[in-house]
């Protein structure tokens, strides 16, 4: 096998690991948010999840700070998910 080759078997490993982590990453996603939505108090519609590399992002808004760690906890739970990152946003009134 000549270097060119090489070059590009190892180009398409490469592609293809980044396409599966990507599958893995929509996954994920759509795992947090059907859990979200399960969840009972919490308004899902409001939380945007965004995964990457296994890290999950939530941004938006929640009624309350308990809304804001209960949302963390159900990504947290979710198979596949590394950590999280909480930016969401606790709604004020008035």
């Amino acid at each position: 096998m000549n270097q060119a080759t090489a070059d590009l078997k190892a180009e398409a490993k490469v592609e293809t690991e980044k396409a599966k982590a990507q599958m893995d990453d929509a996954a994920i996603t759509a795992k947090v948010k059907s859990a979200l939505i399960a969840e009972p108090g919490i308004k899902a519609t409001e939380i945007n999840v965004e995964t990457t590399g296994g890290v999950v992002t939530l941004s938006g808004t929640v009624d309350s700070p308990q809304m804001m760690s209960r949302a963390t906890q159900i990504a947290q739970g979710v198979e596949g998910v590394k950590s999280v990152s909480n930016s969401l946003v606790v709604k004020t009134t008035g």
